[in-house]
């Protein structure tokens, strides 16, 4: 137990409670939202893609659910960032800096894709292939950063 205590993130717990303020600061900016996203998740029917294949795929437009997720992934993406530039200023590991970095790319892309829908520039059925591709891109910058510094320790060392 004393060598996790010492091993703890307390920058991941800044970023779950940015999280935890962001949803709650999002609910009164945001009219009816918990009326909205009753609406958005009974909103979902079955879309045969493929022969017997079948997602759930939003009927409707639902731009306040929309804009809830575009303010929270800037809010996170900012906060994830200035996490990073304070990992770097502590000398955190490698490891919470390269995990940091993606959740900036993941959170930006969320933001993203939930600007595209809020303005109707996206089909909802093209968001599982947004969402593979942000975590794609999320998890492939987080092993590249892995990748780089672990190079550049040894390039020092040797």
């Amino acid at each position: 137990m004393g060598a996790s205590r010492g091993n703890r993130d307390f920058l991941g717990l800044v970023s779950f409670g940015t999280f935890l303020v962001a949803v709650g600061s999002l609910f009164p900016f945001i009219p009816n939202l918990v009326d909205r996203l009753r609406e958005f998740i009974t909103d979902f029917e079955l879309l045969e893609i493929s022969q017997g294949i079948y997602l759930p795929v939003v009927r409707g437009p639902h731009p306040e659910v929309y804009s809830f997720l575009l303010w929270l992934g800037i809010a996170m993406a900012v906060t994830n960032a200035i996490i990073l530039v304070a990992r770097f200023t502590i000398r955190d590991s490698v490891r919470r800096r390269a995990d940091t970095l993606s959740g900036i790319i993941f959170w930006t892309g969320i933001a993203i894709l939930a600007d595209q829908l809020s303005r109707q520039n996206l089909e909802f059925q093209a968001v599982y292939s947004y969402l593979i591709i942000i975590a794609g891109i999320s998890i492939l910058s987080s092993g590249i950063g892995l990748l780089l510094a672990k190079r550049a320790s040894r390039s020092h060392s040797g």
